[in-house]
Order: C-alpha cells, then structure tokens, then sequence
C-alpha cells in the first residue's frame, strides 16, 4: 500500500468528505457512536480563529482500484491568546488501517516538522490507551509516538459512555438525592447560549474550571473568557452544527456558582454526544450541585434530543467526585485517555 502524506486542502469537498468518513470510523471505534458533519460544518470547525491557529495534514492511499483515500489526519495547533509557549498535536488512523505505520509517517514527515517551525517550546498531545493493562507500556501506539516527540505522560483520563435513553426513574432518585442537601440553591437549564445578563459571570465559571482542573503534571494557563470569546465560541459552534445544553447552579444570593455543558450535533444522523464540563465553584461544594446540575442537562438532553443513543464524557483517575456521579448515572468505561506533555527536544526531532 503507498501512502502519501501533504497537507488537508479545507477547500476540497470531496477531502471534507473523506475526513468526515474517517472521524465517523474512529468515533464508532471509540465510542461506539458516531457525529455527523455537512462538509460546510466540517470547514467551519476547521477554520481558523484569533484564538487558535493549526496547520492539518492528511495520509492518502491509493486504493487497489486506483482511486485514493484519506485514512490518517494530523493536527499541529498553536493557541494565540494564552499557552504561548505551547504547541498541540493530535493524530488520528482509520482503523482498518491502524499497524501499517500510517501515524509514524504522519508524524515524521509532517508533524515534527511543523512543531518544530512552530517556534514553540512545549508540546502537548493525547492518546487513547485502553481500558486495562499497565498505561506505561512502550508497545502501546500513543506511548511509541509519544516517546518519538520526546513528551511523557502527565496525566490519565479515563473515558466513560452512557447508553441512552435513561429511565425516568433513575433521574427522579437522582433529583431527589440532590435535593436533600441542595437547600436553596436552584439550579436553571439554558438551550444553547448564555443571556447577555450571565456573560461576565459565566466566564468567570469557566476560567475556573481551567484553574480547577484535575489535570496532575499537565501544565496550562487558565484562559480569560470574556463575553466577547464566549459569543464567538457560540458563533462557532453554532456554524459547525452544534448545540449546547447548558445548566446552572444559582446560590441563595443569585450569584452563579456552577454549570453543566453537554454538546450534541445536530445533523441527522448523530448518535453520540458529548458530556463537556461541569463545575461547582469550591465554596459552594458539599450541597449536591454537580449531581443536580448532571440532572438537569440529562433531563434536557432526553426531551430535545430523544433519538441520541449515547454520550461520553472523561475524567480525570483523580477526580473521584465526579466519577462517583457519573457512576451513579449508569455510565461505564470505555479506554483510558494519556495526556502527554514535554519540551521541544529538537535533537530528538532531527529527520
């Protein structure tokens, strides 16, 4: 099989096409569910922002029936506002063609390259191991790539999926078990953008689920979320086919103390969506906000949404609060996912 390896041309229907086909194939292997993208979605979620900037390429094969096929992507991604030090990379291989040595020559040809042009200091990738077996071993694909940048894993996350629809039942216990400690707190659900009212102390929220995050040896600067970045995030978002479901946790003073985000693309089709975050600010825990807050945005995702058949969501090893509420739920492991992170070693990226 010659596999050829360039960049993505993001004004190519038919590459857009063959990239949406490739994520569906890792997604399904995954997660056992699948989000569907037009080519105008997948080119929206491409194009670059003022907050981040990536340059993509693709490993094309030529099938036996002379046509060729995009079967690799890789990412090389620099954010522009905070992490100034820092390049991203991600790489994905379909699986029917995973042991061919598609992601080595992405990352050879490609990405060490632009890393290194990058002018970048740090870079941060991650990889999905599975569920069991010793995360340190070297034979392990995502540790053999990551050992050839020269990083180290930093952190372990663990994936989990939830079959849907939940019962009744389950939320109402749920509900109830929150309430019991839940006092005055109330908790509101918002579809798909924050009110103008909100802006400035949701961002607030969000800052702190960066500064919060259960991330170990993983090293990042906490971003500003203006209302500014929080409306072109929903431009975004909204362009690339995505809704959120968004709940709050409002305290007894009307301050806001807590969120819950769950994304869902919306082109027919999907049949995975994504649990994103949910935080409680540190002095309003102890109350059952985050199962509260969990509720609620599965309660709307099952009346808006009630064709999803599946959500994921990740969690840090040491983040056993949230685990313990996502367990509650009924989701269940599906891998585990690396963080890996490490000075540009550019002796070891010679090619």
């Amino acid at each position: 099989m010659h596999v050829t390896i360039r960049p993505l041309d993001p004004s190519s229907d038919l590459e857009l096409e063959q990239i949406n086909a490739l994520d569906e194939a890792c997604d399904e292997d995954a997660f056992g569910g699948r989000e569907v993208l037009t080519v105008d979605q997948r080119r929206a979620r491409l194009s670059p922002s003022e907050y981040f900037r990536a340059r993509r390429f693709v490993a094309v094969a030529e099938t036996i029936e002379g046509g060729q096929s995009i079967v690799g992507i890789a990412s090389v991604e620099v954010p522009l506002k905070e992490n100034l030090e820092d390049v991203y990379v991600g790489l994905g291989v379909h699986p029917a063609f995973r042991g061919h040595g598609i992601g080595t020559a992405l990352l050879e040809q490609a990405v060490i390259p632009a890393v290194r042009e990058s002018g970048r200091t740090r870079v941060g990738s991650f990889g999905e191991i599975p569920a069991d077996g010793d995360a340190d071993d070297p034979a392990l694909p995502a540790n053999r790539l990551a050992a050839r940048l020269g990083i180290e894993r930093k952190n372990i996350a663990i994936c989990r999926t939830l079959a849907l629809p939940l019962a009744d039942d389950l939320l109402d216990r749920l509900e109830c078990s929150a309430r019991e400690k839940q006092g005055e707190y109330r908790i509101e659900v918002w579809d798909d953008e924050v009110p103008e009212e909100h802006l400035a102390a949701y961002g607030v929220l969000l800052r702190q689920l960066d500064l919060d995050d259960p991330d170990e040896d993983f090293e990042f600067e906490a971003a500003d979320y203006t209302p500014e970045r929080i409306r072109d995030q929903e431009r975004r978002r909204r362009e690339r086919g995505t809704r959120e479901i968004i709940a709050v946790a409002i305290a007894p003073d009307g301050t806001m103390v807590g969120n819950s985000v769950i994304d869902v693309q919306t082109t027919p089709g999907t049949t995975i969506g994504w649990q994103e975050n949910t935080l409680v600010m540190p002095d309003h825990r102890g109350h059952r906000l985050g199962l509260a807050l969990k509720v609620a945005v599965h309660r709307e995702l099952a009346r808006t949404a009630p064709d999803l058949q599946a959500l994921a969501t990740w969690n840090s090893h040491v983040n056993p609060w949230m685990i313990a509420i996502n367990e509650q739920l009924g989701y269940e492991i599906a891998h585990r996912e690396i963080a890996y992170q490490g000075a540009v070693a550019h002796d070891t990226m010679e090619t």
